[in-house]
């Protein structure tokens, strides 16, 4: 042990001289050591008292050049030299107290950052190389590789850093997106956020995708009643980016609002199929309907008695044809939007212009939910699959799911309709985003179509692994991480961006605010807001 001490006195001042003034600067800052182990993990030690969070990123200061490594925390450790750890005894004193006591942080690389630029690190920081927070002009990299689509901040551990908004790309969203959170962790919030974004750049005039959104709640057109938060109808400053449409008669009444209108013509034996849990022998007589009658009649005939009757010459129970007549003139009956005029086209169009396009459905039903989601989202994929053989241009589109697992989660029958879009969409310029809180009853093979992911908080681990066996990238070690996630906190994975970003999402009411003070509308929703500029004071919080 004498010996090598000595060696290692020996070595330090040929070190030191190699240090460029970055790093003796570095140094001179911050008393934390790389130590140990390898290109999966690095390992560091900090001062006892000093508090450290999982999630928090440090750049390490590699004392061979002008170079620099970014770590993760993934654990943290209580350590000390009383153990036998003989390389941070040599110069134990030198970075603490005669105590020797520290603790130990386990860390994921995610690469380095050399002459301004990020890449994947294929070697290790020299051992005792200096570690710190990562701060501000560390992350100045980032930069470059967000996209146009604002959603919030980089997230340091809890700490915000103001100076680098979080952005996802327009290009990438017919590459499908999932939306991920427990109840009350802000996945509406998100959304709304992320609409706001999209209508901005659509009134700019720079929008390169549509966004559908279907709100059976009612909280995106006006928000909560009360006042408690806002919707996109107060985001007046872009109010041509939005279109609206809705059956609720007293939204109708505002001059943006159209109601919202389906044709019987328009509806498909298919949208039937979705709503229910068929027999085999109600599936085949559902797939048997464009066969026996006509498209634009169909609806009518398989409720009169004439109607059954040939469908039961067709080899069908009369059973069978009455459950799926029953069932049909319930669904009718119940749902007054579907009429002899149809907005569907109208909605096309604002899609193909690149506007969010909402779809206000306050207490609806869960089935007459979907039943007209299926029927606007196959209406949009047959016209964009008969653009691009046309080779007209236009917008590719976003199509929002709630609830996905109702639709996405396997089984006979229950995901051929947007089994099809998640398969197949991109080719034409169609996109999902699926919103749950239980991705695990997400068909594995369809969540694998998704690249990117936000993730809110998933308490439930089974979730996570589902996650994690999807992702493009590894999120594999940051299991602690995610179900410590505080609400309006995320972990965006997406390809445009090097590695799975954390992030603090936007507070929708004070997005509003700041976008409205960049245009000089100043006090727009609560009488502040004239001195925010972005990365400027405005610190995103939840409620």
């Amino acid at each position: 042990m004498e010996r090598i001490s000595t060696q290692f006195k020996e070595a330090s001042p040929s070190r030191e001289a190699m240090l460029d003034q970055r790093t003796v600067d570095a140094t001179a800052k911050s008393t934390h050591r790389i130590i140990s182990r390898n290109v999966r993990e690095y390992q560091f030690i900090v001062p006892y008292k000093e508090r450290v969070e999982v999630g928090e990123i440090f750049s390490v200061h590699d004392i061979r050049g002008d170079i620099e490594f970014l770590a993760r925390v993934l654990d943290i450790e209580h350590d000390s030299n009383y153990s036998g750890n003989w390389d941070t005894a040599l110069r134990g004193v030198d970075f603490y107290d005669q105590e020797q006591i520290f603790n130990r942080i386990k860390a994921e690389p995610l690469g380095c950052v050399e002459n301004g630029s990020f890449k994947k690190a294929r070697t290790i920081p020299t051992k005792f190389s200096s570690v710190s927070q990562t701060s501000g002009d560390e992350f100045s990299f980032l930069r470059k590789v967000m996209g146009d689509i604002e959603v919030g901040r980089l997230r340091n551990g809890s700490q915000v850093v103001e100076d680098i908004p979080v952005a996802l790309h327009s290009d990438a969203m017919d590459h499908h997106m999932g939306v991920f959170a427990t109840t009350g962790m802000g996945k509406s919030n998100f959304m709304k956020v992320f609409a706001a974004s999209c209508m901005r750049l659509a009134a700019d005039g720079n929008s390169s995708f549509g966004l559908l959104v279907v709100d059976p709640h009612g909280e995106y057109l006006k928000g909560t009643k009360g006042g408690r938060s806002k919707g996109l109808v107060h985001l007046k400053s872009f109010s041509s980016g939005l279109a609206c449409y809705s059956t609720d008669r007293e939204n109708r009444s505002m001059p943006q609002v159209e109601e919202l209108s389906v044709a019987a013509g328009e509806i498909d034996p298919g949208d039937i199929s979705v709503l229910y849990d068929w027999s085999s022998a109600q599936r085949d007589a559902l797939e048997a309907i464009d066969r026996v009658f006509d498209s634009a009649s169909w609806l009518d005939e398989i409720q009169s008695p004439t109607g059954i009757a040939r469908m039961v010459e067709e080899g069908f129970g009369e059973n069978t044809i009455n459950v799926i007549s029953r069932r049909i003139k319930t669904l009718l009956g119940r749902n007054s939007y579907i009429q002899n005029r149809s907005s569907i086209p109208n909605i096309i169009r604002n899609l193909k212009e690149g506007k969010v396009v909402l779809v206000d459905i306050p207490r609806m039903s869960d089935r007459s939910e979907l039943f007209l989601l299926s029927i606007i989202s196959r209406r949009i994929m047959d016209e964009y699959k008969r653009e691009l053989a046309s080779g007209e241009e236009r917008r590719a589109c976003l199509i929002t799911i709630e609830e996905a697992q109702r639709v996405l989660g396997g089984g006979s029958g229950s995901i051929s309709r947007f089994e099809t879009i998640a398969r197949e969409g991109r080719k034409f310029g169609v996109g999902l985003c699926a919103i749950t809180q239980q991705p695990k009853l997400i068909d594995k093979q369809l969540l694998s179509q998704f690249n990117t992911l936000v993730i809110l908080g998933l308490s439930d681990r089974n979730d996570r692994s589902r996650l994690e066996e999807s992702a493009k990238q590894d999120l594999s070690s940051m299991e602690i991480e995610i179900q410590t996630l505080e609400k309006g906190e995320a972990i965006i994975s997406t390809l445009k961006i090097p590695f799975p970003v954390p992030a603090k999402i936007h507070r929708f009411e004070d997005y509003v605010r700041t976008l409205s003070s960049e245009v000089g509308e100043g006090d727009l929703l609560m009488g502040r807001g004239a001195d925010l500029r972005r990365g400027g004071g405005f610190r995103p919080t939840m409620d």
